[in-house]
């Protein structure tokens, strides 16, 4: 059997392997639920959950890779010395996971310095229903050539179309500051916890 098979099969048996001890679990099982949104005003963007959801529905930090100002907090932290450069230049065999280099990282800064947009943003969700346009007191959305668009000169930031909208598919400014930060694919979800257990912040 090739190698790209072996792992393969090893993949989906940790995956049922995670999935058999939730739903096994004595005392710590509970019913499932509709996933919540996470608080992500604590998040440090330490990646932990996304590694852990076995249905990939956790995509983290799109501004990751532009961020890191090489302040070596993480590598004087490491107990492992598995920190060669940056937090991006990691010896995976040296690494625990114990997430104290995510701890000491100054990441969470960042959130102050993504720019604010000056209107609510229309995300892939639209499926160009026109309700908002006729609810916006400000007449600031309407019709564009690539879907709907909300005018910055007219929009106050009322919000109203977010209460309109049927498919949830308009977000505030500050709420699209936090979906740079971390998203979390509700529908993927598959109520495992995993993310919870793993999240150093909790």
């Amino acid at each position: 059997m090739e190698l790209n098979g072996i792992n393969r099969m090893l993949n989906k048996g940790n995956l049922l392997k995670k999935i058999f001890k939730n739903v096994f679990k004595k005392n710590k099982f509970q019913k499932p639920k509709k996933t919540e949104k996470p608080i992500l005003d604590e998040c440090i963007a330490c990646g932990l959950c996304a590694k852990a959801c076995p249905t990939n529905a956790i995509k983290i930090f799109k501004f990751r890779n532009i961020i890191c100002s090489h302040c070596g907090a993480c590598v004087d932290i490491c107990p492992n010395n598995a920190i060669i450069l940056d937090r991006f230049t990691i010896d995976k065999s040296r690494c625990t996971k114990c997430g104290y280099c995510a701890l000491v990282c100054t990441i969470p800064i960042i959130k102050n310095e993504i720019p604010i947009p000056k209107t609510p943003i229309i995300t892939k969700g639209c499926n160009n229903c026109g309700l908002c346009i006729s609810k916006c007191p400000k007449k600031a959305i309407y019709n564009g050539e690539n879907g709907i668009l909300i005018d910055s000169k007219k929009c106050n930031n009322c919000l109203v179309c977010m209460d309109f909208c049927p498919m949830h598919a308009i977000v505030s400014p500050l709420d699209y500051v936090k979906s740079c930060i971390i998203k979390v694919d509700i529908d993927s979800c598959i109520f495992c916890k995993e993310c919870e257990e793993v999240c150093p912040i909790k």
